[in-house]
C-alpha cells in the first residue's frame, strides 16, 4: 500500500527548526530541526513506496515506517490506493467528498468507504416539496439509489424555495419534473419518483421498502402525516427524519420506531404528562392549513442542509450522529440539541402490534394516555 500525505493538510508550514500542519481547528508542531519530516511529506504523495521514500530521504526504510505510524496516528495520512469499484465519472464528481471524507480516513479506513457506503445506500424521501431540495442533495453525493414520492402539481408559490422546478414547470407533477432534475444532476445514481396521495401508511410500505433510511417533509394532514410515516417505517424496520418550521424555529428529529419508542408514544406521553396537549392536539389533528406556509428559502436550506448531513452520517458512519431532536432559532442562530427522551408505551397502538392494518383514532390515543396517568398515580 502506498501512503499519502493527505492533501488536504497542505501546505505544510516550515517554522524554523519545526514544522506546523493545519487540521480543522488544530495546529499540530512537529519539531523538524534537520529538515526530515517536512521532506516525508512531500514524497508522501501516494506514487512512491515506503523502501523508495527511505532512499530518497537517506534513511532506513524502518525509520520510515516508525515515522508513517507516528503520522497515521495524528491523523495526517491515507491509502492512496483507488479501488476499482468506481467510475472514472464517480471519481471526478465526488472529488470534494473525498476530499472532506479526508478528515475521517487513515491508513486503516479508506476516504472511499465512505463514498461506497452512500453508493450502496437507498433512501426515500417523501414530499417532494419540501423535500425536493434534499433529493438534489442525495443525488449530487451520490447516494445510490433516491425514491421519492408527490401527488400535487407545482405551483407558483413554489418557487420561492424549491429550486429544482422553475417558471416552465408550473402546473406539472413535482413526482415527474422531480426524477428529470435529479437524473440530470447525477445519472449514475437510480432514481424512482411516485406519483401518488398519500393516504395511509399502507401507500408508503412498497415505496420505503429495502431502504436504508427514510426523510418526511410531508405535513398535511397534520400530525396523521407523520403517524403514517412512523406506521410504515416501524413496519420496515427503519429509522426516520422530519422536520418543519414555526415561523422562525426550525425543527428536525430522528426517530427509529422499530428499535426505540415511536412517534405515537411520544404523542402518548405528551398527552399523559400535560392535560393542555388534548386540546392542542384536537385543534390540529387531521386539518389542512392552506395559504400558512412559512416555507422562507435560506431556512428550507438550512433543515434539508441538516437532514442531509445526519442522513451521511447515519449511512457513512463518518462521525457521530447528532442528538435526536434539534431546534434552530432562524432570528437568534441559537441551535438547541436534546434527547428528547420519552418512554416507550407498552400499550402503544402502533409499536406494540405485530400487524397494523389501520392506525388508531386520536381519541385511542387519548385513552392510552389517560391509561398511563391511572397506571403511575
Amino acid at each position: 500500500m502506498n501512503v499519502a500525505f493527505k492533501r488536504t493538510l497542505r501546505p505544510v508550514v516550515q517554522l524554523e527548526e519545526a514544522i506546523e500542519v493545519g487540521m480543522n481547528e488544530q495546529r499540530t508542531i512537529i519539531n523538524d530541526p534537520e529538515g526530515l519530516v517536512y521532506k516525508l511529506t512531500e514524497f508522501l504523495d501516494g506514487s512512491r513506496t515506503n523502501e523508495e521514500v527511505a532512499i530518497q530521504l537517506g534513511i532506513t526504510e524502518e525509520e520510515v515506517n516508525e515515522a508513517i505510524g507516528a503520522l497515521d496516528g495524528l491523523g495526517f495520512l491515507e491509502s492512496a490506493e483507488v479501488p476499482g469499484s468506481f467510475l472514472a465519472s464517480e471519481l471526478e464528481r465526488y472529488e470534494a467528498n473525498l476530499n472532506y471524507y479526508s478528515s475521517y480516513s487513515n491508513l486503516s479506513k479508506s476516504k472511499y468507504e465512505y463514498q461506497g457506503s452512500l453508493k450502496d445506500a437507498k433512501v426515500a424521501v417523501i414530499g417532494l416539496g419540501g423535500g425536493c431540495l434534499t433529493t438534489a442533495y442525495f443525488a449530487g453525493l451520490g447516494v445510490g439509489e433516491i425514491r421519492g414520492v408527490d401527488f400535487d402539481t407545482i405551483s407558483r408559490s413554489n418557487l420561492n424555495r424549491q429550486f429544482i422546478f422553475n417558471e416552465e414547470d408550473v402546473g406539472r407533477l413535482k413526482s415527474e419534473v422531480a426524477q428529470e432534475k435529479v437524473e440530470k444532476i447525477n445519472p449514475d445514481v437510480k432514481v424512482q419518483m411516485y406519483n401518488r396521495e398519500i393516504t395511509s401508511h399502507h401507500d408508503l410500505l412498497d415505496i420505503i421498502d429495502g431502504c436504508d433510511i427514510v426523510v418526511s417533509m410531508i405535513d398535511t394532514p397534520a400530525i396523521v402525516a407523520n403517524r403514517w410515516v412512523n406506521a410504515a417505517c416501524y413496519i420496515k424496520g427503519i429509522p426516520f427524519y422530519q422536520g418543519g418550521f414555526l415561523n422562525k424555529i426550525v425543527m428536525w428529529e430522528r426517530l427509529d420506531p422499530a428499535s426505540g419508542s415511536c412517534y405515537d408514544c411520544r404523542l402518548i406521553n405528551g398527552l399523559a404528562e400535560e392535560d393542555s396537549e388534548e386540546s392542542r392536539l384536537k385543534a390540529v389533528y387531521n386539518k389542512v392549513f392552506s395559504r400558512r406556509n412559512t416555507g422562507f428559502a435560506p431556512h428550507v436550506s438550512m433543515l434539508t442542509g441538516f437532514f442531509t448531513s445526519e442522513v451521511v452520517k447515519h449511512l457513512t458512519g463518518y462521525a457521530e450522529l447528532a442528538k435526536p431532536y434539534s431546534q434552530l432559532n432562524t432570528e437568534t442562530m441559537e441551535l438547541n440539541k436534546s434527547d428528547f427522551e420519552f418512554t416507550r408505551v407498552p400499550t402503544c397502538p402502533t409499536c406494540s402490534q405485530d400487524h397494523i392494518e389501520e392506525i388508531s383514532t386520536l381519541d385511542e390515543l387519548i385513552e392510552c394516555a389517560n391509561e398511563m396517568r391511572v397506571v403511575h398515580g
